[in-house]
């Protein structure tokens, strides 16, 4: 890839009329449930009910699923047909450490593999509070490492994941450098949460627009995985805070209306004065990992462009 392939831009000039109707429900059916809500059981709750409908994140058809362990760990696999089966995503999701949606994350990463043509795997790390970080950071690492013992070539891996997921990942690209393992081909990042000590500026100045996180929500996630006040500035659970040297090429999806959008921003910058081919892609009114709602245009058309992004890296 040449430094030109990467760029900063904003994708589109304005939402659809699909996605204007979504974000106003999502606001009324969504966050201000979570607003009512004083602990983190009701919010996985409340999260599980919304991971079954799936009326905007169906299961794509043509990609066949296998859950096994892999060494202990928890892995749910994704075989397109016709797919490359030496090729592989190695994606963590996203919930704020704590939560999980399962059925729309694998039917957004089937709908990835399919389109790059490659596998995936999702890895079921462990959450917290129940297991305090870095707990999933030391998982997410394993699973690399792992799936390289599998006899997969770093240089046909692609490492990706959305809001906590999108730390996970780039803390795993960041000790696999330090490791000194052999680095992966590209790395994603779906509306990252990588700075846990950002600003209250920051978050506030797009509280009221995120359609979807409130600040409840934000509150409660932060108190059950930061149980140490200095995990914030570490640089393995907070990896904004780290040093952001060579890594493989990255590509930072993020939209406009959530309040990570700073985040994004200030990442997308760090790596780039650190030498890192970044590309990061701003996308008008839309909420915080929107390629998750891949019935929406957008949604399909994040996931294209980060499709090619992967063929681009693994080619």
């Amino acid at each position: 890839m040449s430094q030109d392939d990467f760029a900063h831009s904003v994708v589109n000039a304005q939402p659809s009329w699909q996605s204007r109707v979504f974000n106003r429900v999502l606001k009324h059916g969504f966050k201000r449930r979570m607003q009512r809500v004083g602990d983190v059981h009701r919010i996985r709750d409340i999260a599980a009910s919304f991971d079954n409908i799936g009326m905007m994140a169906p299961m794509p058809s043509g990609v066949t699923q296998r859950a096994e362990l892999v060494k202990g760990l928890s892995c749910n696999w994704l075989t397109p047909d016709g797919g490359r089966e030496d090729r592989i995503i190695l994606y963590f999701h996203g919930g704020g450490f704590c939560i999980k949606t399962p059925n729309m994350h694998t039917a957004m990463l089937a709908k990835l593999c399919k389109q790059a043509k490659v596998r995936g795997v999702m890895v079921d790390y462990r959450l917290a509070p129940e297991h305090p970080l870095p707990t999933a950071h030391d998982d997410c690492f394993a699973a690399y490492e792992r799936v390289l013992d599998l006899g997969f070539d770093a240089d046909k891996v692609v490492i990706a994941g959305d809001s906590a997921g999108g730390n996970l990942a780039l803390s795993t690209l960041m000790r696999i450098r330090d490791s000194e393992l052999p680095s992966p081909a590209g790395g994603i990042l779906f509306s990252p949460s990588t700075n846990l000590a950002l600003s209250a500026e920051a978050v506030l100045a797009n509280l009221d627009r995120d359609p979807m996180l409130s600040a409840t929500f934000l509150t409660i996630m932060k108190e059950c995985a930061l149980t140490r006040p200095e995990l914030a500035l570490d640089p393995i659970t907070s990896p904004y805070h780290g040093r952001h040297h060579d890594l493989p090429p990255m590509m930072v999806v993020v939209g406009t209306e959530e309040v990570l959008l700073e985040d994004a921003r200030q990442i997308s910058a760090k790596m780039q004065a650190s030498g890192v081919k970044v590309n990061l892609d701003i996308w008008q009114g839309m909420p915080h990992v929107f390629p998750l709602l891949h019935r929406l245009p957008e949604g399909e058309q994040a996931l294209a462009q980060s499709a090619r992004f992967i063929r681009q890296c693994l080619d």
